[in-house]
């Protein structure tokens, strides 16, 4: 998942390279104000400058993307996962062993992290404050399609359904031990539907006890809700084009009325009519947003208060500072996954792309 989180407090998982982070750090953040004032580029009201443009690990086409103040953790197929400073020094870890393909990342206050991967087997990792790597979970059968966390104890999985109904895992221990969660109160599946792992934020986890993941390829994309942590559930439908490769890809709320979906067909690309809407009320009505995207989107984030939404897919990258009602192309290139924070725009795509950027409203 793609959500920002603080700086490692106490962790000794990167133990050189942390210490090395931090000069790394004051030292660009001396730079900033250089980089505002010679190097600052427009885009309407949106102010950016380039603090890395470069590579993760070349040849790695990751998804799972999560960022640290100064640093980004990146991971992919086979299991590689890596940390980036925006000073431009890489750390490379060791490959998890079985792994297929990581698709979702959450990193904890403490300087633990899990991490999610999606294939024939649902797999999660628990990486430990040395880099011990611990397989915390696993099922054969069952594609996991992204994982959210409320605080650095409580989170939830959710994958691809199984007998009818999704499958969805809790944690009460940031991640050492799963549970299933078989609510009764869990909507029976349409005709096909499923989840989309495209970037790993098709849940999310609102507040103390809200989540909502999203699904597609049903003649109808829904958004599933549940209120006191995944204990009962209801269920939405939506205005999204839906069907085949179309659905909701992805999602981002800034509070529990308020949020936005995006997606539209990995197949298609360029279809851009029914691909991305906004609600003000917790997912009862929908308002078409799409107009100014330019097709197939898998990932849309933002800030605290959405001023800036970024989301890209095959058809570009692209900002929206009016939640939605307006967006504009802010790069012609293409990522799989962003994080958006209240200063810094972090971009991954093919072949191990990583682009860093400062932004001011």
């Amino acid at each position: 998942m793609i959500r920002s989180t603080n700086f490692f407090k106490s962790s000794t998982f990167f133990i050189l390279p942390l210490q090395f982070i931090r000069r790394s750090f004051s030292a660009v953040g001396l730079l900033l104000p250089l980089l505002l004032f010679f190097s600052c580029k427009t885009t309407s009201d949106l102010q950016y400058s380039t603090i890395y443009r470069g590579h993760s690990i070349e040849g790695l086409s990751a998804r799972a993307l999560a960022v640290i103040t100064d640093a980004v953790i990146v991971a992919g197929p086979g299991g590689v996962f890596c940390g980036r400073f925006f000073g431009g020094d890489l750390v490379e870890q060791p490959a998890i062993k079985d792994a297929e393909d990581i698709r979702d990342i959450h990193l904890f206050n403490n300087g633990t992290m899990v991490l999610m991967n999606s294939g024939e087997h649902g797999t999660i990792y628990h990486i430990g404050f040395n880099g011990e790597q611990t397989k915390v979970f696993d099922s054969a059968g069952v594609f996991l399609d992204g994982m959210d966390f409320w605080d650095d104890q409580n989170g939830i999985c959710y994958g691809d359904p199984v007998n009818g109904k999704f499958f969805l895992l809790r944690t009460f221990d940031s991640g050492l031990t799963w549970f299933n969660l078989t609510p009764p109160t869990l909507p029976v599946i349409l005709k096909n539907e499923a989840g989309f792992a495209a970037s790993g934020t098709g849940i999310q986890c609102i507040g103390d006890s809200t989540v909502y993941f999203v699904t597609g390829m049903a003649d109808t994309a829904r958004m599933f809700c549940s209120y006191d942590r995944g204990e009962t559930w209801t269920v939405k439908n939506t205005s999204i084009k839906s069907g085949g490769s179309y659905g909701i890809y992805s999602t981002y709320f800034w509070s529990e009325n308020e949020g936005i979906i995006i997606g539209g067909s990995w197949e298609e690309i360029d279809y851009k009519k029914k691909i991305c809407y906004y609600t003000s009320d917790g997912g009862n009505s929908w308002e078409n947003r799409s107009k100014g995207l330019g097709g197939y989107t898998s990932c849309v984030q933002g800030n605290k208060d959405a001023t800036f939404l970024a989301a890209t897919g095959d058809k570009g990258t692209y900002f929206s500072l009016d939640k939605g009602e307006t967006w504009n192309l802010l790069f012609d290139r293409n990522f799989y996954s962003l994080s958006v924070d209240k200063d810094y725009l972090v971009l991954i795509g093919r072949d191990g792309v990583l682009e860093v950027y400062l932004y001011k409203l």
